[in-house]
């Protein structure tokens, strides 16, 4: 996000009206633990500053080292929950914020974060994540069952007419849940969901993918045999990074092995922690793998309903 002059001009006087250069040094490393705006400005350490002075070094720094976002947050948190026990009002945060707003961001009070306005454009990491750090995530891993024999047996404009409509029931389904599809290869990618219950809106989405397969197989494909997909979800920590293909990790190889290796086509696989945080009702539709009561894996497949 690029500063205009009203934010700029706003930031500075909620600062200078609201706190101490003290109390800006306490917000500020909430973002970045050794702060000194002292030090990075060059100002006496012996001379108090100035609060506006304090306010515009702290935005500079700040802003130059893409922690624009970050402080901001800060400063709702402190506004909100006070620092140790004192209440600290922030001026003219609330204007401050639809500044950000109109410039195609929101404010996710779930994580206490900014993400990108998915309308108006998305990105990997909503707009909030920073590279190289460790966040939890929901993943959803999904392929196509037995796609070699489909691109031997198949003309190539249907196999990839039919692979393209996956990709696209996927990415639909995903993205109205606020998650993000990290990567994609012909037949198969990876989803990540982190905002809200992440784990019910990526098994939701898993669920939702298998029916309108359903749907389009019965419905739409010009194949003469149906598209089956596998689907796993997994949770846990997994480093970002701005180049999914690149990302590896406990967590990706987990929702990958389940996949590949336990989920038999048309069904979708999830882990026990996924399943313990589902809730009876959505818990009931998903059996465990194998028949197993000591099953560490649970499925939920299409089927017809018993009369």
């Amino acid at each position: 996000m690029k500063l205009n002059t009203r934010v700029t001009s706003l930031f500075i006087q909620a600062l200078s009206q609201s706190l101490s250069v003290d109390m800006m040094t306490v917000v500020a490393r909430r973002v970045i633990p050794d702060y000194d705006v002292y030090e990075r400005s060059g100002f006496p350490s012996n001379i108090p500053m100035p609060r506006a002075d304090a306010a515009r070094h702290i935005l500079k720094d700040f802003y130059k080292e893409g922690l624009f976002f970050k402080l901001v947050e800060a400063l709702i948190d402190v506004h909100s929950n006070g620092v140790m026990g004192r209440e600290v009002p922030v001026a003219l945060l609330p204007r401050i914020v639809a500044e950000i707003q109109d410039q195609g961001y929101r404010y996710a009070a779930d994580k206490g974060v900014f993400v990108e306005n998915a309308e108006r454009g998305k990105t990997m990491g909503w707009g909030t994540l920073r590279e190289g750090r460790t966040y939890e995530f929901a993943l959803l891993r999904l392929d196509v069952a037995g796609n070699s024999a489909l691109v031997r047996r198949y003309p190539p404009d249907l196999v990839r007419a039919a692979f393209g409509a996956m990709k696209d029931i996927a990415t639909r389904q995903v993205e109205k849940r606020d998650g993000r599809i990290w990567c994609w290869e012909g037949d198969g990618g990876l989803a990540a969901f982190y905002f809200g219950d992440k784990t019910i809106q990526a098994t939701l989405c898993g669920i939702e993918i298998l029916h309108e397969m359903y749907l389009f197989n019965l419905l739409v494909s010009r194949l003469p045999e149906p598209v089956s997909v596998r689907l796993a979800v997994h949770a846990g920590p997994c480093r970002f990074t701005a180049a999914p293909r690149d990302a590896a990790g406990e967590t990706i190889r987990k929702v990958e092995l389940l996949e590949s290796m336990y989920t038999a086509p048309d069904s979708l696989t999830v882990s026990a922690g996924v399943y313990t945080d589902l809730g009876g009702k959505l818990s009931s539709s998903f059996a465990p793998v194998g028949g197993a009561s000591n099953s560490s894996l649970f499925r939920y497949q299409l089927s017809w309903e018993r009369q």
